[in-house]
């Protein structure tokens, strides 16, 4: 008998659907957002606290209110075939969004994913900048990072400056920032994170994310954005102010 030599690569999903990007560069577009499971953070804002424990199943929600229920683990090649209706059906879909949970505390299954030619284009990693040393794996089957950087102030976190450094660095030429903010964010602390995208990745857009609610409420004033805005602009080219916009509109 003749055996592959490859491993099949297993990995943990917690649902999949396609919907409006919300956020960030790609705001607006129609992505096929993939959603695995499992997280090394607790953010108190987490928004998909479902996604942060691996669980026994994941469902994919697609086209119209339908959905399907799948088992974990499951081969990426597996969850691929099952995403063809998604990629098949209705408009046409403007890229693959890979969010989480933490995407990259799986990076062997993510690579897999993200090397398949059924996955539209342009591809995006949404990760929270804490495993620089497993971004490498990825990074040439990825055109865009999101990256998150964690305040203390709003996470419940330690401070993550470091890894945050390290992660900039390594991703720099495909990364755009986001610095959540509320009522109780610092100048200091908005400051220190726009010194960094300076020192690591000066051309990086940042946005500014205000904390959204589910009903797409933000905590936080216009002065204080202003003065965060102010703060960050100060160093970089490029800062923005952008919501969550899918609360806003309801969807996914």
């Amino acid at each position: 008998m003749c055996y592959s030599s490859i491993p099949v690569v297993n990995g943990y999903v917690s649902e999949a659907f396609v919907s409006f990007q919300g956020e960030g560069v790609h705001v607006g577009r129609r992505q096929l957002f993939i959603r695995l499971s499992g997280c090394n953070l607790r953010c108190r804002y987490c928004d998909t606290p479902d996604s942060l424990e691996r669980g026994a199943t994941f469902r994919i929600f697609g086209p119209g209110t339908g959905s399907a229920e799948g088992q974990n683990p499951i081969a990426a090649a597996e969850f691929l075939s099952r995403l063809t209706p998604l990629l098949t059906s209705g408009p046409p879909i403007d890229g693959v969004s890979v969010t989480g949970g933490e995407p990259l505390l799986q990076p062997d299954f993510l690579a897999e994913l993200l090397t398949d030619a059924r996955l539209p284009r342009p591809r995006l990693l949404e990760t929270n900048g804490m495993l620089p040393e497993r971004l490498a794996a990825v990074l040439p089957a990825i055109d865009v990072v999101s990256m998150d950087i964690k305040l203390p102030s709003n996470t419940g976190e330690p401070e993550f400056w470091g890894a945050h450094r390290r992660f900039l660095s390594a991703a720099s030429a495909k990364v755009y920032v986001k610095i959540l903010v509320d009522r109780g964010t610092s100048d200091t602390e908005v400051e220190r994170a726009a010194a960094l995208v300076r020192d690591c990745a000066p051309t990086a857009p940042v946005f500014l994310q205000p904390i959204t609610g589910t009903n797409g409420g933000v905590d936080i004033g216009s002065a204080d954005l202003d003065r965060f805005f102010s703060a960050a602009r100060a160093v970089l080219n490029d800062v923005r102010v952008l919501p969550q916009t899918h609360k806003m509109m309801g969807v996914h």
